[in-house]
């Protein structure tokens, strides 16, 4: 009662309602015993946690839109980015300069390249250097110069003409594990490249539409006109991998973080601010019965909770501090961040600093609403009413939005689609947090009448008596589960859709190049258009690059494909769904352009399957990423029809594509492509592996699956924070009522029994709800965004559900010994 005496005592001072409250309240806080200030320091431990883990959230958030516009200048020269401001001297535009994009791989890294040729001192430079390079020399991002520097020069470094020249600095790269290089050319060199382009400025902005993989457009074009797919203005038809997001796709990435993470960390707050509530409010009553009034409760109650909160937003600024270093290193959009990108605004700031204090008073009023009613409405605990069944509508209206876009089609603008699917998820997650006080009284109504255990009865007349209480302390665990059953089936759904995958591992270690030149672009020493189209390579060189690729360790044969123009052949597309891009149900599809191999050749590639008996030549796919590979999984069964062209009057065709069998290793593979990047024939794309042109195909899905992991595994961090600090709550407020339990002869383990269930039943009740809603969800999502039916999730998904609640389950049985210490009769004294 030392609380309430020190009331009786100041309540004649004046201005108790004002700074004398203030003080009061603060003496209450940290002088009002070993109680007062455990209960403080418990609080402002929570919040600050709480704290911490939005500013992260938040941080992490920001990180994301400047990692991505730091992808801007990638864009440069395409109709989709808005050039930035051209230099200029004199008041004369500034002279144009040479670019040309393209891509490379590396043991599956992709790196972005561009050539670049200055016509005056005057052309734009890009980001990150100081001026542009000049021929013959070249710039390298700090981790592309250091993998160039440990790997043998045969197997990258000799793909770039000319030496390292410096550094790319950090402001141009988008992560610290970016690969970008920026080559020098000639300007004679890039005019005759097809796919190069003239700017008088360096993109500045991301492009508000668009995007996808620009390094590797859609198969399902065709051979000869994919590249064309991505991009086609002022004739670049051909950009990095690494491009980034455009802005709708950012808008969607964080709306998806805003609901998935930062409404558990809310929560989380929200039930640290609530710790020891019940207790808060005996001690306020008993306030009043000597005489407090109610705006006196009330604001000693604000200046307590208000105190606790400003103390744990300093040490959640504190957490922060600690936390950037180690959540940058985590690759949350498939790449790590920079440190200085986790930053907040002075606008987060503001609202954090205020918001939480303001936040955490606003609870405690609302937590004295039985105080102020009258103080024995809590001495006599009243039961409050009773949660009401129309607390499932908004749920069901969430799930039939969501079920109304699937049969009739969602907004055609990427913001309007944003805007349907947000809005219908964010209505099926509050109307779970709403449905869930109903659901757990009703399965504690269900369980009261089913039982006549004396350990089951007072569990479920305790959740009855206060189902919202209940729920709240297993709302984030809720909130986790239903997260992880929509992003989990999403990804494997996704999976499904993608018609990318190999059938054995000889496939996944065939190298292909398609090849695709003009006379010009051969005579720039293999500088390529690699933009799809459809000259054929020069037929004479491809006899000694042969032998030279036969000679690499480990390659185990080469495949020339010879061109013959206007050949076709069958399209063979098992993995695509029938009546996608026009495929039948047995797999055939429309043709495809083809070229003729020697049946010699391809025995030593037998990957790629085989000629009919006696054949000396064959027809085979021209392109052998929309060919063999791609879309189909049995490619090494196939037999390839006969051509009529005799095996002697190959070497005077064209050549269409090179593919070669190597071991897999990656040496192997990497010194092959170094021999093709640097020879005459430019190629369309990267000369990949099939496991490249799979990982390269699935790069979007990658990055949203690390998304969804992400999610996922901070969404469950703070669902066991949140289930943690609402079983301390839990406990203080168990202490008298079970301490008179005990001194009226309950034994230790029926208590243990009740403190359980009151955990479990609401855990299991809503857990059951959120997975199925979240199944529900997700297939509807899938009909609708994804155009595939479900996809059941692996067994991955069942041990992370089952493994999180029963960790779950483990936290509540963690308070078992503390049981035995808390409820012993000095406990049921009369406070």
């Amino acid at each position: 009662m030392s609380g309430a005496g020190t009331l009786e005592r100041d309540a004649g001072r004046p201005g108790l309602n004002g700074p004398g409250t203030v003080g009061l309240g603060l003496r209450l806080a940290v002088n009002g015993g070993r109680e007062a200030v455990t209960r403080l320091v418990i609080l402002a431990v929570a919040v600050g946690l709480g704290v911490g883990l939005l500013l992260t959230a938040v941080a992490a958030t920001n990180a994301v839109t400047a990692w991505n516009n730091r992808h801007a200048w990638f864009w440069t020269g395409t109709q989709q980015a808005a050039p930035g401001p051209a230099t200029a001297r004199g008041g004369q535009q500034s002279a144009p300069l040479w670019w040309h994009p393209t891509s490379d791989i590396y043991d599956g890294q992709t790196i972005s390249r561009f050539d670049v040729a200055a016509t005056g001192a005057s052309s734009p430079v890009p980001p990150g250097l100081s001026h542009d390079p000049a021929p013959g020399t070249y710039y390298a991002s700090p981790a592309l110069a250091a993998l160039l520097r440990s790997v043998p020069a045969d197997q990258l470094a000799d793909r770039y003409p000319g030496h390292l020249a410096g550094i790319i600095g950090d402001a141009a790269l988008p992560s610290p594990s970016s690969l970008v290089i920026v080559v020098g050319r000639t300007p004679a060199q890039l005019a005759t490249a097809v796919g190069s382009v003239k700017v008088t400025a360096i993109a500045t902005t991301m492009p508000n539409g668009g995007g996808g993989n620009g390094a590797i457009s859609s198969a399902r074009n065709g051979p000869r006109q994919r590249s064309q797919a991505n991009f086609n203005p002022n004739g670049l038809r051909y950009t990095p991998a690494d491009i980034g997001i455009p802005a709708s796709g950012s808008d969607l990435i964080l709306s998806v973080v805003a609901l998935a993470i930062l409404l558990p960390v809310l929560i989380f707050i929200g039930t640290a601010t609530r710790l020891s509530a019940a207790r808060r409010e005996e001690r306020f009553a008993a306030m009043r019965l000597v005489g407090a009034t109610r705006t006196q409760v009330s604001a000693l109650a604000t200046v307590e909770s208000t105190a606790a909160a400003v103390a744990g937003v300093a040490a959640g600024f504190a957490v922060f501090s600690g936390l950037r270093i180690p959540v940058a290193g985590i690759p949350f959009v498939a790449q790590p961040f920079f440190p200085g990108e986790l930053t907040l605004s002075l606008f987060d700031v503001i609202v954090v600093a205020v918001g939480v204090p303001a936040a955490a008073a606003v609870a405690a009023r609302l937590a004295l609403r039985r105080v102020n009613i009258s103080p024995l409405g809590v001495t006599r605990r009243v039961t409050p009413k009773p949660p009401g069944a129309w607390r499932v509508v908004p749920l069901l209206l969430g799930l039939a939005e969501l079920g109304f876009w699937a049969g009739h089609g969602h907004p055609a603008s990427i913001q309007g689609q944003i805007q349907a699917f947000v809005t219908s998820f964010a209505l099926i997650i509050t109307g779970l947090f709403i449905a869930g006080p109903w659901l757990t009284m009703a399965a504690a109504r269900l369980m009261a009448r089913r039982t006549s255990r004396p350990g089951t009865l007072i569990a479920a007349r305790r959740i009855g008596d206060d189902p919202r209480a209940a729920f709240r302390s297993v709302s984030g665990l809720v909130l986790a589960l239903l997260v992880t059953t929509v992003a989990t089936i999403a990804i494997a759904t996704q999976d499904a859709k993608n018609p990318t995958r190999f059938g054995n591992v000889a496939e996944s270690h065939v190298l292909t190049a398609q090849i695709s030149a003009s006379s010009a672009a051969a005579e720039n020493g293999g500088l390529g258009a690699r933009s799809g189209i459809a000259n054929p390579g020069p037929a004479a060189p491809a006899a000694p690059l042969a032998a030279r690729l036969s000679a690499v360790p480990g390659v185990q044969g080469v495949l020339v494909v010879r061109a013959v123009p206007g050949l076709t052949i069958p399209g063979r597309f098992e993995n695509l769904g029938v009546n996608e891009f026009g495929v039948n149900a047995d797999g055939s599809g429309p043709p495809v352009p083809a070229g003729v191999v020697s049946c010699a050749q391809l025995a030593t590639v037998p990957a790629l399957g085989r000629c009919p008996a006696g054949a000396a030549t064959a027809k085979f796919p021209a392109d052998g990423f929309n060919g063999p590979l791609g879309f189909n999984s049995k490619v090494d069964t196939y037999t390839w029809p006969a051509a009529d062209v005799p095996a002697a009057g190959l070497p005077a065709l064209g050549v269409d594509g090179i593919d070669m069998a190597t071991n897999g290793a990656t040496a192997t593979v990497e010194r092959a492509r170094t021999l093709l990047e640097a020879s005459v024939y430019p190629t369309v794309s990267p000369p990949s592996s099939y496991a490249d042109i799979a990982a390269r195909d699935n790069s979007q899905n990658s990055g949203y699956q690390q998304l969804a992991n992400v999610v996922i595994g901070v969404s469950l961090v703070i669902a066991g924070c949140t289930l943690a600090a609402g079983i301390a709550a839990g406990l203080a407020e168990r202490k008298r009522p079970f301490s008179l339990l005990r001194l009226t002869g309950a034994r230790l383990s029926t208590l243990r029994g009740v403190v359980a269930l009151e955990g479990a039943v609401p855990l299991l009740t809503v857990a059951v709800v959120a997975i199925g809603t979240g199944f529900g969800a997700a297939a509807m999502y899938a009909t609708e965004a994804q155009n595939r039916p479900m996809a059941a999730p692996g067994l991955a998904y069942y041990l992370l559900t089952a493994g999180g609640i029963i960790v779950s389950l483990a936290i509540i049985a963690a308070t078992f010994p503390i049981l035995t210490r808390i409820t012993g009769p000095e406990t049921a004294r009369n406070d």
